[in-house]
């Protein structure tokens, strides 16, 4: 079994704790004997961790002991970080201030002295907690183990490509048929409802994908709409989500009755196909007042609900529903093979797989069960490895027939330890949730959860490699390449699992909710009555250990402001605050927030203070949205060399140059519908040397770009890897200087209609892989007619709109 997250954390906290001990500044701060004997206290307590893991399954003491060693260990580490951070900077401090400031801040709290007894306090009432903890070990008869060597996640291929999405699913053929028979069939009834039930983990929702993609069903249907409900059956929300699926208007501008009014027209006249998936609401009334709304399409429009409750079908179907099994043996232990073989079969291992059918046959038939075991024991032929899962505990402890999360359990406990972490902090999104590569990158980043073993390994590839792991083991699902990150989903059983990892340590504040527990870390903004602004003050005011606050999108447009008392959490390493449209400004003294990471904002602010974002020096990922009033990022922004990716969206500044220069680190620049911006750029003296990494340059909606910027592409010439060009109408050539880029692998253009040849010497072009055009028709016709030019990329795709 691979390390738990007790262990990870414990690990965590010794390596520190291993860095202080023995410097200058423990020894001046009277912490030395303090932290030895922490040192020594955990690494006993460590020591059985692992065999207090195996065995607090039938344990709920030794369940509670976890978990306030857990606790413990947590607030361990932010005392040492505040302690690592605040301690040297204090020093030399002390040491430049003159005596009038000496006697002016004795008795404030930023006084060294007065710091240095808090964090010894907090020290000692560490150690004492601990202490606590290691004398309670006695009571459970705890076995030590020997250290185990923290290795690299190591990726072992698939030949089936992660980013290809959901393959057709065994054993459903059958059920396929029937619900499309519903779909096709004709009926007087406007709207006529079928209800696919069964357990959680069954496919209900990958049945429903397959029957919602089918190409007859494409043709058959006009108008396609597919909304996730899960535990939230409000009306209006869902009112919101069916217009907005349809247009991609912001429902939030829709009041009272505007909405239905909307809705109504929306489907009017119109066949229609609506998917609810994952509903649990049992009260008929609400159902009748969103079925009421529903009633104006053409006759032969169908809705799909997918659930696991009898109650819902019987209050939602107008017929009879359509009731999913459990897959037979045979077909459970074919889909094991297809994930637990390198080749889909095991041909060569027939004894792994007479132990795959005693697996599979515990499994109850439920294919999410199935495909997580198969993955966690892919490419894996060790014969005792196969037998310790078919005899592990888990099949012991009594559990609910309908009950698949023990199982999953059973994977979860089988993952690298950081990926533990990674996987659980998911849980702060709702279910159903499309995340997104590079954001979920920068979450772990931020909250120092990815692991390097190489110095030169960068902090994105490692995010990347555990996100192909975590799909590997089968806790990922359908993931999508969108060229500048890529997408993918949680299935809601592994989002459960996910939540019951993370106790005691996240909430999701939901509707009504006033309350705070000051212990929690990660918070998340769900369907609360709280606005943005008075959520965030919330937080501030009650928990200062958090690291993490999630908010969705919507719920952020009405905030006017942010409380100042935010940059005083100065461990915050992420912060989203895209849709904010009223905000007016950011917080004065947001360059106090000194581990911020990744910052995503909307302001109506014209220019952003150098002596603001300018100063976040530890600012990884720059995402600027909507600023329709501001005319230019900060002149100045040297305290930004660490900038990665640099977002521009809806903004009408004008330039770039007095900001692009200083960032020597940024490897994506995306500029999205700003139409004032001009990319052209002339540097003069010292600036003549400037030299840049860009890997990926993104352009989407800028209608004024007549030419690509020539200065900002050769300084990259030898790192662009990806160019994406798209709806720049202006645009007629692709300069001759384009040959130079000799590092490029993917090239897009789409709806550059003026567009209408490539330029001369892209066939020098030798590392090119992939040329996508689309909406271009000079441009095409003039590809096919040339096809030798391009003739060395592998992959060419020419689609006329």
């Amino acid at each position: 079994m691979a390390e738990s997250i007790v262990f990870d954390i414990a690990t965590e906290v010794l390596t520190k704790i291993g860095s202080l001990v023995g410097r200058q500044v423990s020894l001046l701060w009277n912490l030395e004997s303090d932290l030895r004997r922490l040192e020594g206290t955990l690494s006993s307590i460590k020591a059985v961790i692992s065999d207090a893991e195996k065995k607090q399954a039938c344990n709920d003491q030794l369940r509670d002991w976890l978990r306030k060693l857990k606790d413990v260990l947590l607030d361990a580490e932010d005392v040492l970080e505040e302690f690592e951070f605040q301690a040297p900077k204090r020093e030399v401090v002390r040491q430049k201030r003159s005596t009038i400031r000496k006697v002016s801040q004795f008795f404030s709290s930023s006084n060294p002295v007065v710091l240095r007894c808090q964090i010894s306090h907090k020290i000692k009432e560490i150690r004492e907690r601990l202490d606590q903890i290691a004398s309670d070990r006695s009571r459970f008869s705890l076995i030590e183990s020997t250290p185990v060597e923290v290795r690299p996640v190591i990726l072992k291929g698939r030949e089936t490509d992660p980013f290809l999405g959901a393959s057709c699913p065994i054993g459903r053929e059958d059920d396929k048929k029937q619900i499309m028979s519903f779909l096709m069939q004709p009926t007087d009834n406007n709207v006529s409802v079928l209800s696919i039930v069964g357990i959680g983990g069954l496919g209900k929702t990958t049945l429903t994908k397959m029957v919602y993609n089918d190409e007859k069903v494409n043709k058959f249907f006009p108008l396609k709409m597919w909304i996730c409900i899960s535990d939230d059956f409000d009306v209006t929300r869902l009112m919101k989500e069916i217009i907005y699926s349809t247009t991609d208007e912001d429902c939030n501008k829709l009041k009272g009755d505007k909405i239905p009014k909307r809705l109504r027209k929306i489907l009017t006249g119109k066949k229609f196909l609506l998917v609810l998936d994952d509903v649990w609401n049992e009260k008929p009334q609400k159902w009748i007042e969103l079925k009421d709304l529903l009633v104006n399409g053409v006759n032969g429009s169908k809705i799909i609900v997918s659930t696991r409750s009898k109650r819902v079908a019987e209050i939602m179907s107008t017929g009879p529903s359509h009731f999913m099994q459990g897959l037979s043996n045979e077909e459970s232990l074919s889909l094991f093979k297809k994930y637990a073989f390198k080749d889909g079969e095991g041909k060569d291992f027939p004894r792994l797989i007479e132990i795959g059918k005693d697996i599979v046959g515990k499994c109850k038939g439920v294919p999410l069960a199935v495909r997580s075991l198969g993955s966690l024991l892919y490419a894996n032929t060790e014969e005792r490895e196969w037998l310790k899962i078919k005899k592990n505990d888990i099949w012991q402890v009594d559990q609910d027939n309908e009950d698949i999360l023990p199982v999953l359990k059973l994977s979860y406990d089988h993952l690298p330890s950081p990926l533990k972490r990674c996987f659980t902090y998911l849980s702060l999104f709702p279910k159903d949730y499309n995340y997104d590569s590079d954001y979920v990158a920068y979450y772990w980043m931020a909250l120092g959860l990815l692991k390097t073993f190489d110095k030169t390994e960068e902090l994105e590839d490692v995010a990347d490699q555990y996100m192909k792991v975590l799909w590997l083991r089968g806790f990922l699902e359908d993931f999508l390449d969108r060229d500048c990150c890529w997408t993918f989903k949680v299935h809601d059983l592994i989002h459960d699992l996910a939540i019951s990892m993370t106790e005691g340590e996240s909430a999701f504040i939901n509707f009504g909710s006033q309350k705070v527990d000051g212990k929690l870390r990660h918070f998340s903004h769900g369907d609360t009555e709280l606005c943005g602004e008075e959520f965030l003050q919330l937080i501030v005011d009650n928990s200062r250990s958090v690291r993490s606050i999630v908010f969705q999108q919507q719920r952020n447009t009405e905030m006017h402001k942010i409380p100042e008392s935010i940059c005083e959490l100065q461990n915050l390493q992420m912060l989203r605050l895209t849709g904010c449209f009223k905000l007016k400004k950011l917080p004065n003294k947001i360059r106090k927030m000194i581990s911020l990471r990744y910052l995503e904002i909307t302001t109506q602010e014209e220019v952003l203070l150098e002596n603001g974002i300018g100063c976040l020096s530890s600012l990884r990922y720059l995402c600027i949205f909507d600023c329709k009033r501001l005319r230019s990022l900060c002149e100045g922004m040297q305290g930004l060399k660490s900038l990665r990716k640099l977002f521009l969206d809806g903004c009408s500044m004008t330039s770039l140059l007095d900001t692009i220069k200083y960032l020597t680190k940024l490897e994506m620049l995306m500029i999205l519908r700003c139409p004032k911006i001009n990319l052209k750029m002339e540097l003069q003296g010292e600036d003549r040397e400037l030299r840049l990494s860009l890997k990926k340059f993104i352009i989407n909606d800028l209608k004024s770009l007549v030419d690509l910027p020539q200065l900002l592409l050769q300084v990259s010439a030898h790192t662009l890897k990806y160019m994406s060009i798209k709806d720049c109408g202006n645009l007629e050539a692709l300069p001759e200087w384009f040959q130079n880029l000799t590092s490029l692998e993917k090239l897009e253009i789409t709806t550059c209609h003026k567009l209408s040849s490539l330029p001369e010497g892209i066939e020098r072009l030798t590392s090119l892989k992939e040329l996508r055009i689309e909406d271009g028709p000079a441009l095409i016709e003039s590809c096919r007619n040339n096809e030798l030019k391009i003739a060395h990329v592998l992959v060419v795709r020419l689609i006329d709109e």
